[in-house]
């Protein structure tokens, strides 16, 4: 059982998050807002297809967690909902509409799924996402947020350890009710380049504002990730021995936790 806490967080985001949470590195700052603006639609779709799947679950805390699961992404959609729509006020108009458009696509490709493909196909799709997720998350708070604005590193550094908490539901989900290690991996794979293609292409957009482009002018950029290596711990996803419940967390991952547990206004 994944040992998963709601925490009923809503961020009062200032008008003025700035539209790079780091100038010094561009990259990181464009994957950051590539991924906030995935999940209002991305999330949602995980939900509808927890939403089905649990109502076939037998197992109780399977089933809880299911449930828990979708709880959290509930609280997660919604406060990068907040952050998107005050980053794309800050955006040049043109720039705006055309993030707009990407997250219509994307909104309109998870309707798709939902309402086409079949219930082990969809939660295949949310174990692929999550697997990838999981790890990014790991190395996301390795990382830290030295140089990160304060808003952008409390979402991030709160949605990412949430990630790590419920990082075995989807996991459990698939093979309790269906299984089936060479289709999980085969649609997983397909998740992974679809999500990752639509983080790609608000990362490009956003990058292209001379707004934001103004923001690093002469700014000496740190440099980035190897995406060979996160590249590598992805694909270990695949193995056929690849359990999340095998991934040691950091102790600072429970730290983090806590911290939120006693921010959070309410839990359960």
């Amino acid at each position: 059982m994944a040992d998963i806490t709601v925490r009923k967080m809503d961020f009062p985001f200032p008008e003025d998050v700035p539209l790079v949470a780091a100038p010094s590195s561009l990259e990181r700052s464009m994957g950051m807002l590539g991924l906030s603006f995935t999940l209002p639609h991305l999330e949602p779709y995980l939900i509808r297809t927890m939403r089905v799947g649990v109502k076939q679950a037998t197992d109780p805390v399977i089933a809880q967690d299911m449930r828990n699961f979708s709880a959290q992404e509930g609280y997660h959609f919604r406060n990068h909902a907040k952050i998107n729509e005050i980053i794309l006020s800050k955006m040049t108009p043109e720039f705006a509409d055309e993030m707009r458009q990407i997250e219509a696509e994307m909104e309109a490709d998870y309707q798709l799924y939902t309402k086409e493909k079949s219930l082990k196909w969809n939660l295949a799709y949310a174990e692929g996402f999550e697997a990838m997720t999981f790890i990014m998350a790991m190395g996301i708070l390795e990382k830290g947020f030295e140089g990160v604005d304060k808003s952008w590193a409390t979402l991030m550094e709160w949605h990412m350890a949430e990630e790590i908490e419920h990082c075995s539901v989807t996991f459990n989900a698939y093979h309790h009710l269906f299984g089936g290690y060479l289709y999980r991996v085969r649609v997983g794979f397909a998740a992974q380049k679809h999500f990752m293609g639509y983080v790609i292409r608000f990362a490009e957009c956003a990058t292209r504002d001379p707004k934001v482009q103004a923001l690093v002018e002469g700014v000496e950029q740190e440099l980035g990730e190897d995406p060979k290596e996160m590249g590598r711990k992805v694909l270990r996803t695949h193995l056929p021995t690849y359990s999340p419940l095998k991934v040691a967390i950091p102790d600072r991952v429970n730290t983090i936790l806590e911290k939120y547990t006693d921010m959070a206004p309410a839990t359960g």
